[in-house]
């Protein structure tokens, strides 16, 4: 399970139109474009597309229409197919024509996952510990298990016994979401990270290996 209380800026781009809810309760969709910056020097940057969708009816459609810049806040979620990562937000909030015109995605990750293959324990220059690791969130997609991976880093940190690889976590803390050869990357700064005891999918085989 991964899920970001966010805020996003950018543009929409195809105008919002009103769909329909599984309980037969109104809501507007609409997909908003922005760039996110290239994780390291002089990489470049990727355009990315968010769905979003908002309680709504048709008043508000006047309002969101290609080109016009939105700041929204609200709930973050991801759906992997293959090797595509799809951004579906809920916004609670829409604020059109911000004030900052700068594509953005900032938030608050919670992270329920599996650790990869290592913990790196580190060292700064001021001597102080921390430790950087990558975690894959696992989701049923129809019969296919996916998987989502996200890299942490935690600072002054000196790592706990039941951080190693495979362990389960419930990990909270500052998300960044960046490009580097054209794949989008996912980033946490941890502020606390925790044991979690995963729930078993019904079904589910004993097949939890990620592709690496």
């Amino acid at each position: 399970m991964i899920k970001v209380q966010a805020t996003i800026n950018g543009v929409i781009s195809k105008s919002g139109t009103i769909r329909m809810a599984g309980d037969g309760k109104k809501f507007i969709g609409f997909p908003v474009k922005l760039t996110v910056p290239g994780s390291r020097n002089n990489m470049p940057g990727k355009e990315l597309t968010v769905s979003v969708s908002k309680d709504g009816d048709e008043s508000e459609l006047s309002s969101l229409m290609v080109g016009t810049r939105i700041e929204a806040t609200g709930t973050l979620t991801f759906r992997k197919t293959g090797d595509n990562l799809y951004f579906n937000f809920h916004a609670d909030t829409v604020v059109l024509c911000p004030e900052s015109n700068k594509d953005a995605i900032d938030g608050t990750i919670e992270f329920k996952g599996t650790v990869g293959k290592g913990v790196d324990e580190k060292t700064d220059k001021k001597g102080g510990k921390y430790v950087s690791f990558s975690a894959y969130s696992t989701e049923k997609s129809g019969d296919a298990l996916q998987f989502t991976w996200v890299r942490f880093i935690k600072f002054d940190y000196v790592k706990d016994a039941f951080l190693e690889p495979k362990a389960k976590i419930h990990a909270t803390g500052k998300l960044s979401v960046s490009a580097y050869n054209g794949r989008i990357d996912l980033d946490c700064r941890l502020d606390e990270i925790k044991p979690w005891e995963r729930q078993p999918f019904a079904q589910e085989k004993n097949n939890e290996n990620p592709p690496f």
